[in-house]
């Protein structure tokens, strides 16, 4: 992606998934030593074009002075940011920060939803 950001040559625009009437986006970026997660996901959302999204729900881990530190968001979406952080443990994964944005399509989507936020989490880690 371009756009002429300290991010934008890192960032990365992942595949889409339909479910009824539901659309799902990923987006993903490598973080460098020191980058701000805060300022990389307004630019994930903004460069993605996620703005109108219903919710944007996002985990990243750091590496920091020997430790990991993880953070995560749900963006209104109750749940969603430990499924996509839970997704980064698992693959150890570091200073990588994945943001998942979802359209809601007026159909309640129960436990389906979360299978999508992994599924796309981890197609969004082997594109990084």
């Amino acid at each position: 992606m371009s756009g002429g950001n300290e991010y934008s040559d890192r960032m990365v625009k992942g595949p889409e998934i339909r479910a009824g009437a539901c659309r799902f986006a990923t987006c993903g970026i490598r973080l460098a030593p020191g980058q701000d997660p805060a300022k990389a996901l307004k630019e994930l959302v903004r460069n993605c074009r996620m703005p109108n999204a219903n919710h944007v729900s996002w985990a990243c881990r750091l590496a920091r002075e020997g430790r990991i530190d993880d953070m995560k968001g749900d963006g209104g979406e109750s749940g969603a940011g430990i499924v996509i952080l839970d997704v980064l443990r698992k693959s150890s994964t570091e200073n990588i920060l994945v943001a998942v944005a979802r359209w809601y399509g007026g159909k309640h989507l129960g436990g389906l939803r979360f299978r999508i936020y992994r599924k796309l989490t981890s197609e969004m880690l082997e594109m990084l």
